[in-house]
């Protein structure tokens, strides 16, 4: 197993973020915002992997669980030029991502909705071809459950930081057990994916970690 071992470490990463080119100059100074001000936004290297999912498969229109202040809405909207719908949980953060995507002019393309991801997923008309969740570890095998039921056949849901900061990899990386049970959580949600007949499921070293799955024709 040695060919496997350093592909990712300190260096590894330090490099990867130093090869990041942002879109453009709007959400770089986004970015360098919601970093300064100590707010967590995509990480660059898995910001630039998904723009090139979203560049390949060309979706007519994207959902995303988990605005924040909506920066990763931004990038998509930037990006495919097509509607994107997004769910944040908290009404005063909501807000906040309305205000950011009125002042990057992507109001028109981006709809920002408040409430449970779930209960607002489930209650959607539209169908999507490529799904970004970023919400509550937690929760995410119920966002994902929601967030198939909208999507077409052949589309794309990639799940963000998953690897939690590699807790989810050795207990060593939690030596208080205050994660304990997200922990547990995400290893059962990634177990989960890797068991659906229905899907394809790839669990990739960006960023924090991410799960990139297609969904299979379900005829």
């Amino acid at each position: 197993m040695g060919e496997y071992q350093n592909i990712i470490n300190e260096r590894v990463t330090d490099y990867l973020i130093s090869c990041y080119r942002p879109y453009n100059g709007e959400l770089a100074a986004f970015r360098k915002r919601a970093e300064e001000d100590r707010v967590p936004v995509i990480l660059p290297d898995a910001e630039t992997l998904i723009l090139n999912i979203i560049r390949i498969m060309k979706p007519e229109r994207i959902l995303e669980i988990g605005t924040a202040v909506g920066y990763s809405s931004c990038c998509f909207a930037e990006v495919s030029g097509v509607p994107v719908d997004t769910v944040e949980k908290k009404e005063s953060v909501a807000v906040t991502a309305r205000d950011n995507i009125r002042d990057m002019g992507l109001q028109n393309l981006i709809t920002v909705y408040t409430g449970d991801g779930e209960e607002v997923v489930c209650g959607l008309d539209h169908t999507y071809d490529f799904i970004f969740i970023d919400a509550a570890k937690s929760h995410y095998r119920r966002f994902f459950d929601a967030a198939v039921s909208k999507a077409k056949d052949g589309a794309v849901i990639v799940c963000d930081n998953v690897l939690f900061k590699a807790r989810v990899v050795s207990d060593e990386y939690d030596p208080s057990g205050k994660y304990k049970t997200n922990i547990r959580r995400m290893r059962e949600f990634i177990d989960y994916l890797l068991s659906l007949d229905y899907a394809d499921t790839s669990l990739i070293p960006a960023g924090d970690g991410l799960t990139v799955t297609v969904l299979k024709h379900r005829g």
